[in-house]
């Protein structure tokens, strides 16, 4: 039986809502929980861009929601609870997978940067869980995937607002998975390093900081990886259908946060050289 055959006799009801499901990681969820016959809420901000990843989910032979949804907006959130209510009468997996990408230095980033990364990243997961808790709960159960990062596993230089939120992230989901144990609500957060998205397009993302060493670098492996969105998509399914509280897709990312976690102080002092002498991602070219 394949993970999506394993959720959808978990969820009989195949009740799926993610935000961000217009690009990228989160439109690779979409069109894979649409394959197993899953009904899916196509959350997004843009209303076109909800229409077109509705029609693909429509394809794949799932069934689709539209919803608009600004995640800095608790009331789009609130908005969203009462159309999924309406249309399906709850629900059973949510996926907070909306984001951007911030970098910089700390002395180079405005309040602005700041409040902008926090909003994004770490508030609207936070709003997510909240406000589609009652759904989860009136179905009888269900789960929640909240999409972070090896960011905030690592918490590299130069990237401080990404790996705040990304941590942030990470450890609500961590409170949550025992937190939410008696009501049957399962929870489980990706932490993929870099992979082939839409995160760093220019298209959707103006004026979004994204700036210095650490940043050079990421956008150079995200133009050179092989992984793609679709396999962290797989890889996320897979640790859903498992009850895994982490899904870490890539080896790099297992094997640091392995390191980190085993060897907090040897590992931030690999950093510390990597970073100064701009070896592995810290290179300048």
């Amino acid at each position: 039986m394949s993970a999506l055959e394993k959720l959808a006799a978990k969820y009989p009801q195949k009740r799926v809502l993610i935000t961000g499901a217009t690009s990228g990681l989160g439109e690779a969820l979409a069109l894979q929980f649409a394959t197993g016959g899953f009904r899916v809420a196509v959350a997004s901000r843009n209303p076109e861009k909800v229409a077109a990843t509705c029609q693909r989910v429509e394809e794949a032979g799932g069934e689709s929601l539209a919803i608009t949804l600004d995640v800095t907006r608790l009331q789009d959130f609130q908005d969203a609870v009462s159309v999924v209510d309406a249309a399906w009468g709850g629900l059973d997996v949510l996926i907070n997978n909306a984001g951007i990408a911030t970098a910089g230095k700390i002395r180079d980033l405005d309040l602005q940067v700041w409040q902008q990364s926090l909003d994004t990243d770490l508030w609207s997961v936070i709003h997510g869980c909240r406000e589609f808790l009652p759904l989860l709960e009136k179905a009888g159960g269900g789960h929640i995937v909240n999409v972070a990062s090896a960011a905030g596993l690592l918490n590299g230089p130069d990237v401080s607002t990404y790996n705040v939120a990304k941590a942030g992230v990470i450890s609500l989901s961590e409170t949550l998975k025992v937190e939410l144990a008696e009501q049957n609500i399962d929870v489980t957060v990706s932490c993929p390093t870099v992979f082939k998205s839409s995160l760093l397009d220019q298209e959707g993302h103006e004026g979004d900081v994204f700036e210095g060493t650490t940043a050079n670098g990421l956008k150079r492996d995200m133009e050179s990886t092989s992984i793609s969105s679709e396999y962290v998509a797989d890889c996320t399914i897979n640790a859903m259908a498992r009850g895994r509280m982490y899904s870490l897709p890539q080896r790099d990312a297992r094997a640091n946060w392995l390191l980190a976690r085993l060897f907090p102080e040897t590992f931030r002092k690999i950093i510390l050289y990597m970073y100064r002498h701009q070896l592995w991602i810290f290179k300048q070219n």
